[in-house]
């Protein structure tokens, strides 16, 4: 006994087990594309974290140079007095600021990123430049103004002396 709709039987299993493999086919696909998605994007995030990794290490070295240099500008204030041992520590204070601010200096010309942090950073070391040259030229100035009033106080001591010796000379 043959059922009456046997072709049609046929046909639709076998349309039925062709749409179950098609069906099937997508589905491991699918799941194979998820995992390669998902690898593909942690391994980008991977790149982003070691890339942001070495912003933060750079920034980190530009804010410990800027923290040397805000040192050594406190330390430079504190000076009052003109001798050797202070005009020595000055220019040493001002070398290590000047080292300090290349340093920075040549952290941004490292970087490649136009970020606007850096470019605060790069007006910031620029201007600590100008600031370190000022001082300088006003610790020179300084010790020029001492050097003259030392003069002229020796001066003052020699021509004292000399009206002496003239007033006694007269009498």
């Amino acid at each position: 006994m043959k059922p009456i709709n046997n072709r049609d039987l046929k046909s639709s299993y076998l349309n039925f087990i062709l749409y179950f493999v098609i069906l099937l086919f997508f589905s491991v696909l699918v799941v194979y594309f998820f995992f390669l998605t998902s690898n593909r994007e942690v391994a980008m995030l991977n790149n982003r974290v070691k890339e942001s990794e070495k912003l933060i290490s750079v920034r980190n070295d530009i804010n410990n140079n800027f923290d040397i240099i805000l040192l050594r500008l406190t330390q430079l204030s504190q000076y009052t007095k003109l001798n050797s041992t202070e005009l020595n520590n000055q220019s040493l204070l001002l070398n290590d600021i000047q080292e300090s601010n290349l340093k920075i200096q040549a952290l941004l010309q490292q970087n490649t990123l136009p970020l606007k942090s850096f470019e605060l950073y790069k007006k910031l070391s620029n201007n600590i430049s100008t600031v370190a040259s000022i001082k300088d030229s006003l610790f020179t100035t300084r010790y020029q103004i001492e050097s003259l009033r030392s003069q002229l106080q020796s001066c003052n001591k020699t021509n004292t002396s000399a009206i002496n010796t003239l007033r006694s000379l007269r009498r």
